[in-house]
């Protein structure tokens, strides 16, 4: 029921989420980045800035789905892409400016 909710709340405030995880559990905001040649705090920012749902939901699938390698965890970053860029959600990010 918890995990619905914040999931809700979400799609709603992408970068308030992302920022309270990073607060309370930094691990699943840090983890997913661990392995990449940037250093650690730089993307998780970047998507902060740039791509808060993607980011939200990239962290998500490597938590709950092992990683994009499967379909649940590229469907997941799928999504947060489409909503990113303004195709779900009546405009709201790049598409229609």
């Amino acid at each position: 029921m918890a995990i619905c909710l914040f999931a809700a709340l979400g799609l709603l405030a992408p970068r308030l989420i992302l920022l309270l995880m990073w607060l309370f559990n930094s691990s699943f905001v840090l983890q997913p980045f661990a392995a990449m040649a940037v250093p650690n705090p730089v993307l998780p920012i970047a998507g902060l800035l740039l791509l808060p749902t993607t980011t939200l939901g990239f962290c998500w699938a490597t938590s709950a789905f092992g990683g994009v390698s499967s379909f649940s965890g590229m469907l997941v970053v799928a999504i947060g892409v489409i909503i990113d860029l303004g195709l779900i959600g009546n405009g709201r990010g790049m598409a229609k400016r």
